[in-house]
Formats: structure tokens, C-alpha cells, sequence
């Protein structure tokens, strides 16, 4: 009989192992809203993909996937710092995006 401290190990690890399948769909729909927001998409679309790099980072580091979270609270600040211009951005924050929405892309588990 395992203990309830091993149990909660478990649950853990199933959440994590739900949460790691499910990566690749959610960063697909990052992709497509940064994409949306590059293509001139109303401020709503950045507030959406800042809100879902936030979800991601804390959801990540919750569940132990330190690479994913960190990248994903990366791409969360950089869109703050976009955000706080009304939505207008610059290729600074363009370029910086980009390369974190890469960066997060890398960071997913292979496994």
C-alpha cells in the first residue's frame, strides 16, 4: 500500500506527463496568435498571447518543466513591456518576441 505522499507523487506525475502531451498544441496556438498579432491583429490578440505565455510559465514551473516555464515567463515580460505601448510594436520588440516564441519552441521536452 503506498503512502499518501506517494500518491500525491503520482498524481504529479501524471499531470506533469497530461501536461507535457499537451505542449505542442498549446505553443501551436501561441504561434498562430503571435502570428495573428506580427500580421497587424488588434491589441486583444497580444493581451491573449501574453495571458497564455503567463498560463504556460506558471503551469510549467508548477509542475517541474523549469526550461518551459522560464522561457515562457520570458515571452511573458517581453509582451508586457509591448503591451504597455497600446499595442503598437516596435521592431525591437518584434525581433525580441520572435526569438523567445524560438526560444520556448526549443524548451519543449523531447521526450
Amino acid at each position: 500500500m503506498s503512502t499518501p505522499q506517494e500518491q500525491f507523487q503520482q498524481f504529479l506525475d501524471l499531470q506533469r506527463a497530461d501536461y507535457k502531451r499537451g505542449l505542442p498544441e498549446k505553443l501551436a496556438h501561441l504561434q498562430t496568435l503571435w502570428a495573428a498579432v506580427e500580421a497587424g491583429a488588434a491589441p486583444r490578440a497580444l493581451a491573449e498571447l501574453e495571458r497564455l505565455a503567463h498560463t504556460l510559465a506558471g503551469t510549467a514551473g508548477t509542475l517541474g518543466l523549469r526550461e518551459v516555464g522560464l522561457a515562457a515567463k520570458s515571452l511573458e515580460v517581453l509582451l508586457a513591456q509591448a503591451g504597455e505601448g497600446g499595442g503598437v510594436l516596435t521592431p525591437e520588440h518584434q525581433s525580441g518576441i520572435s526569438l523567445a516564441v524560438a526560444a520556448l519552441q526549443a524548451s519543449l521536452p523531447r521526450d
